[in-house]
């Protein structure tokens, strides 16, 4: 299935994507601007990492915004992998890296989500009995292979190993100037909780007990506060404008 939406400056954006209601709601979230919304006032972006790419749609959106930057797109998952190369085929900033990210290297099973966007290194309810094996590099010395001694704008969604990766990356984490990260757990959000703690502050976010998507910035970033309340009130508006216009 491929569409095209208008993102958050206006501009039509178009992705293919596994014709199921799901993927398509989960990409075009991405693609408007309202999963992993841009941060304008961030500065110089030079490096972004997409780790849990799936079919290319947040990879699409920061290449859109960060045209100048470096975009590592990182996805195991075989049948996903070809949609995501298709995605970005065109998109000469963007690079694939078809491997998965934990704590250290190994080869693992990854199970098949009921809906691609599901699936895992776990074994569960939304899993299906299909899986494949493949290969895990530990995050910190893959990104020092890559030569990345800092990351400007870090996604981090892969269906529970999000502390592990953010663990492995350890002393890059300080140089992120924006994060975006899921958690599946609440020793997960504890985990991910103390590793920001000197470094970033919560931005926004939708969180409940045990799952949620939350953006961090940088402490340097939200020191300018009056800056980053306008940001915040500029996005509740957009959100406000796109209800009614549905109503």
């Amino acid at each position: 299935m491929k569409f095209t939406v208008p993102t958050d400056d206006g501009t039509e954006l178009t992705l293919e994507c596994p014709d199921t209601l799901a993927e398509r709601w989960v990409c075009e979230g991405v693609l408007r601007g309202r999963t992993y919304p841009h941060i304008p006032f961030a500065g110089e972006v030079a490096t972004v990492v997409d780790i849990g790419a799936n079919a290319g749609a947040t990879s699409v959106f920061f290449a859109h915004h960060y045209p100048d930057a470096q975009i590592h797109s990182v996805e195991p998952g075989s049948e996903i992998l070809e949609y995501l190369r298709r995605n970005v085929a065109d998109l000469p900033n963007v690079t694939v890296h078809p491997i998965g990210l934990h704590a250290e290297d190994q080869v693992a099973t990854f199970y098949r989500g009921e809906d691609l966007t599901m699936s895992s290194l776990f074994a569960r309810e939304v899993n299906t009995e299909d899986s494949e094996q493949i290969q895990i590099r530990a995050a910190g010395p893959w990104a020092a292979e890559q030569g990345l001694t800092s990351i400007d704008v870090l996604k981090v969604d892969v269906e529970g190993c999000e502390a592990e990766i953010l663990e492995s990356l350890g002393a890059l984490l300080p140089t992120v100037k924006i994060l975006y990260v899921e958690y599946d757990s609440r020793a997960a959000r504890r985990t991910i909780e103390a590793l920001l703690a000197d470094t970033h502050e919560l931005y926004i976010g939708l969180a409940f007990l045990d799952q949620g998507e939350i953006v961090y910035l940088r402490n340097d970033l939200v020191a300018d506060t009056a800056v980053a309340h306008a940001h915040l009130r500029e996005m509740w508006k957009r959100d406000q404008d796109a209800a009614a216009a549905k109503a």
